[in-house]
């Protein structure tokens, strides 16, 4: 496969005529040893950067840092860096779309968080924003993001980063159809959050 391909699919959510054509491109990173570069663009059906964090966590593949952002009511542009682990193989081979579009198949582990902030939605848009430190793992981002749409709330925009071993990720999310997150959802989420707390020794 041409590490600078553009490969493109039909998904299962197809878009209306006129929108932005969907596709990725791959393709490695010279300066870094095991690192690729991912951009996907175009119409990705909600919960897609979950599906896709999961997904490549099952192929030993993590992001390390990037972005995702909505750029109108159906379509998206993301870059993302990414890092093999030890012996897995190229990601190149991979049909990202299809990560996006599949639910995973493997049981989430514990997310331990280290410090979060919340911002209202009153301050963002409308969207309800949530900054991260947690203890980074093969999986930390799909499990995170599946955390958050196990209560209705999806990114919008999404900015993630790795130093050393924390994570440190930063989402603008909304409810189910793009709705503004309710006082009594920011509430709860903040309680689910303080719960995951841990102290680092």
């Amino acid at each position: 496969m041409n590490s600078l391909a553009t490969k493109r699919e039909s998904m299962t959510d197809t878009p209306p005529p006129g929108f932005q054509e969907t596709g990725f491109t791959i393709e490695p990173m010279a300066a870094k040893v095991g690192s690729y570069k991912l951009d996907m663009f175009g119409f990705l059906s909600p919960g897609w950067s979950g599906r896709l964090a999961a997904g490549l966590a099952e192929h030993r593949v993590s992001i390390i840092r990037g972005t995702a952002e909505k750029i109108n009511a159906s379509s998206w542009r993301s870059h993302f860096e990414l890092k093999t682990a030890t012996f897995a193989g190229s990601p190149q081979g991979l049909d990202f779309l299809q990560l996006a579009n599949t639910e995973p198949h493997h049981k989430a582990a514990g997310i331990e968080l280290l410090a979060f902030t919340m911002e209202p939605a009153g301050r963002h848009d409308g969207s309800l924003f949530i900054e991260v430190k947690g203890v980074d793992r093969l999986g930390f981002l799909g499990d995170l993001l599946d955390y958050f749409s196990m209560r209705c709330l999806f990114p919008v925009k999404m900015s993630v980063d790795t130093l050393g071993d924390t994570a440190i990720d930063r989402f603008w999310l909304r409810g189910v159809g793009g709705s503004v997150p309710s006082d009594a959802i920011t509430d709860s989420i903040k309680g689910s959050l303080e719960q995951l707390l841990v102290a680092r020794s």
